[in-house]
């Protein structure tokens, strides 16, 4: 007597019930094919089944199996479970992190600048071309300013008198030729006056620019007889002679690592290296990476030709 088994698999992308049906008998010789047939058909009634599968032939006196139509997904494709999130790192990792390691930095400066006018004017002087070097004080660049020193004298004479008509009044008024209120205004139109004359001599200041520390120049974007606007960068200054380095280090050398510890920082360009420490650490770690920010500093001043925007490798030693 014949066996029927009938399995029904519910395919939630497709909405497609797959009928799984074959008989098993001792006596046949082979097994009829997988058949599909839709949620649909399913449901109105009886529907012309397609083949989806042509199942092999049973050997005689073998009861029928069902193949499955789902294969284990292979090991490449079976992501980290929760088990292996909770899972510490190797030992091996975290003793190479326990006994330092090494990190690209880039090295910075620590004066530089971009100077702009303060003032619509005309540049009279420019005396540094770039790659020049200059000292802190040195004249960079001057102004045509004929127009403010006429201003500033124009100031300083309405200056002296509002000064007198102070003075006029304040002697007036022991007499009571003049009233109070008239001594006042004369002492305010006075105070406007000579901060008139502040705000020239200010201005006048601003005519010549100097430079704020040694260093040399990177480039200039203005030249002699060029007229420039206010906030206008004029020149790009750097001293090379105080570096930085900035360096980025996993977050887990937090365990050892603070300011003062001590690496070697190998420059890519010279190849030379140069001993350093840790000056500061940023106060913040990148979630992402699990990364900080540390800057460091060389020990000596003397690097030879190492300048800003060179790149290398800096070396740690834990408890060094």
């Amino acid at each position: 007597m014949s066996r029927k088994s009938l399995g029904l698999i519910m395919l939630s992308g497709t909405g497609l019930l797959i009928a799984a049906m074959y008989h098993g008998n001792p006596t046949t010789t082979s097994a009829p094919p997988l058949m599909l047939i839709s949620s649909a058909q399913a449901a109105d009634g009886p529907a012309v089944a397609k083949p989806l599968v042509a199942l092999p032939p049973a050997a005689p006196g073998t009861p029928a199996t069902a193949t499955p139509l789902v294969s284990p997904l292979p090991a490449a494709m079976s992501g980290p479970g929760p088990a292996d999130l909770q899972k510490k790192p190797s030992d091996s990792s975290y003793q190479a992190d326990a006994n330092g390691g090494k990190a690209r930095g880039v090295v910075r400066a620590v004066n530089e600048a971009t100077l702009s006018s303060s003032m619509v004017a005309q540049i009279t002087q420019m005396n540094f071309s770039e790659g020049t070097a200059f000292k802190k004080g040195d004249l960079l660049v001057a102004f045509n300013c004929d127009r403010a020193q006429a201003d500033l004298r124009a100031a300083q004479a309405g200056l002296q008198v509002e000064q007198k008509t102070v003075e006029t009044n304040e002697e007036l008024e022991h007499f009571n030729s003049v009233g109070k209120f008239d001594v006042l205004i004369s002492q305010s139109k006075r105070n406007k006056a000579k901060a008139e004359v502040e705000a020239l001599q200010a201005q006048l200041k601003e005519c010549k620019v100097y430079a704020p520390f040694d260093g040399r120049v990177i480039e200039r974007m203005k030249h002699v007889h060029e007229s420039v606007a206010v906030s206008e960068a004029m020149l790009k200054i750097v001293d090379t002679s105080k570096l930085e380095l900035d360096l980025i280090v996993p977050s887990k050398w937090l365990q050892w690592l603070k300011p003062g510890s001590p690496f070697s920082f190998a420059v890519d360009e010279t190849g030379k290296s140069s001993d350093a420490v840790v000056d500061r650490l940023s106060p913040e770690v990148d979630p992402v990476s699990k990364t900080l920010k540390i800057i460091g500093r060389f020990n000596s001043s003397n690097n030879g030709q190492t300048i800003p925007g060179m790149s290398g490798t800096a070396t740690f030693k834990a408890g060094g």
